[in-house]
């Protein structure tokens, strides 16, 4: 149980963290096929599983919550003043990552190769996507809520959620291109609750459809879907490999 929260804790931090992958920690954890059964399959599951669903995901999800709230504004203050030290603390959680994922499996078969590849590119593609649009200045909301802008966070959470359960793509980043990051930091440092009850129902939301298809694609193609994982996440570690040169 207390594993669990300390994992959470992670998983938290590196969702506050542009650029990072909460998804990709779960797997160095080695929580995320578990983690996207709980969620994916949580209100269609018997109730003695719910039960078992409910307590993994209230010790993953408290701890998770205590590292966005208690941590963010720490982390982010490191990441300004020790870029480098931070980027390899993070690349050196993740590289071990690689063999664990592919334990057992064939890398040389060619499936997994040309998933392998799938994944290189979509997230190749994804990085070129996200820099296209990253010289949008975010804008920090100064003026009262409103429902249309509560449909925005909705709408936020929704694809932030969905970008955080896939390894290797962070929903931070995806965020800041959004236009939303240091607003929704400042509705979580200042604990203004009503736009982040917006954000959190697209958020939920998401987290249960990506994470239901992820599941789905574990259970009938594994091996495919760890090796397209794989991909996303070896570009992912070129790319945080980039900042240490920034």
């Amino acid at each position: 149980m207390f594993k669990n929260f300390l994992k959470g804790i992670v998983i938290g931090i590196a969702n506050v963290l542009p650029g990072v992958s909460g998804g990709t920690l779960a797997v160095v954890l080695n929580v995320y096929d578990k983690l996207t059964e709980a969620i994916g399959n949580f209100f269609t599951a018997p109730f003695p599983k719910k039960i078992e669903y409910l307590k993994f995901l209230a010790q993953i999800g408290f701890g998770a919550v205590i590292g966005i709230v208690a941590f963010a504004g720490i982390i982010s203050k490191m990441y300004e003043a020790y870029p480098r030290g931070t980027t390899i603390v993070f690349l050196l959680l993740i590289l071990p990552s690689i063999p664990v994922i592919l334990k057992g499996e064939k890398f040389f078969k060619r499936d997994n190769i040309i998933s392998f590849i799938a994944g290189i590119i979509f997230t190749v593609v994804f990085i070129y996507i996200t820099k296209l649009f990253a010289g949008n200045e975010e804008v920090i909301r100064t003026s009262g809520f409103n429902l249309a802008y509560g449909g925005k966070l909705f709408v936020c959470g929704l694809i932030a959620a969905g970008a955080m359960v896939i390894p290797g793509i962070s929903g931070s980043l995806l965020l800041m291109i959004l236009g939303e990051y240091y607003n929704i930091m400042n509705y979580i440092k200042s604990f203004n609750i009503t736009p982040l009850i917006f954000f959190a129902g697209g958020t939920a939301i998401g987290l249960v459809l990506v994470s239901k298809a992820i599941n789905i694609l574990l259970n009938r193609y594994r091996s495919c879907t760890l090796h397209f994982i794989v991909g996303i996440i070896v570009v992912s570690l070129f790319e945080i490999s980039a900042m240490l040169f920034v």
